[in-house]
């Protein structure tokens, strides 16, 4: 009887190893939209982080309330972009000097790459931080308002990207090109007063402030994003 056994077993092990192995189930990340440059980025497990909260009156719109999140990352110090007051629960905070370099919060590993206004005489008042992270497979870059390409240096720290997001105030026609030019993201996401007028590639419109994807779902090239307001 046991020699029987041992014999079911390993036709039963036999036949499972000859079935084809199931795709991983698809990790959706999801968007919100909340104005200005507050986008609200949830992962699959419902971990969030939340770009620039501004001010009421300097967004074209009122933020949500009650507004919570994990994270928030903010760009620079101007009340269009740094209304953390807005935020009712208790939230990570990356600003200023406490968000450069690399720093792993609730278990994403954040990077904030310093640029400014003058590189020559950089100083807090002219700084803006563009952060990189990864969630659920896709590499973000949230770049805030940039005027100038990178250098090799803030390249080489902001790595791969997937999904840009990028104003074009500020910078020329040909300097927006060479931004996207040097990363070339999958999805370009364009922000700000001129961000509706400038796109790159195909342009996928959402007839919502909001849109969930998975990374098998990025375009091969880059195209842009555009959602709703």
């Amino acid at each position: 009887m046991p020699r029987l056994v041992f014999l079911a077993l390993l036709l039963a092990l036999a036949g499972c190893a000859g079935r084809p192995a199931e795709p991983p189930p698809q990790r959706f990340v999801r968007i919100d939209w909340l104005g200005n440059q507050c986008y609200r980025i949830t992962s699959s497990i419902g971990t969030s982080i939340l770009t620039n909260p501004f001010e009421n009156g300097t967004g074209g719109r009122k933020l949500p309330s009650p507004l919570k999140t994990d994270i928030v990352l903010v760009t620079s110090e101007k009340p269009e972009f740094n209304n953390i007051n807005a935020i009712e629960n208790q939230p990570a905070i990356l600003r200023g000097g406490v968000g450069i370099g690399l720093t792993s919060v609730t278990g994403i590993p954040i990077r904030g790459v310093p640029t400014y206004r003058n590189p020559d005489l950089p100083s807090s008042d002219g700084m803006n931080l563009a952060y990189t992270w990864t969630m659920d497979g896709i590499r973000f870059c949230f770049a805030g308002s940039v005027e100038r390409p990178f250098t090799a240096d803030q390249l080489q720290q902001i790595g791969a990207v997937d999904i840009l997001f990028l104003s074009p105030d500020g910078l020329s026609a040909a300097n927006c090109d060479a931004l996207v030019g040097q990363l070339r993201p999958k999805l370009l996401v364009p922000m700000g007063r001129k961000g509706r007028s400038w796109t790159v590639g195909e342009v996928y419109r959402k007839d919502a402030p909001r849109i969930s994807f998975s990374r098998e779902m990025l375009p091969a090239r880059t195209g842009t994003l555009l959602l709703a307001p």
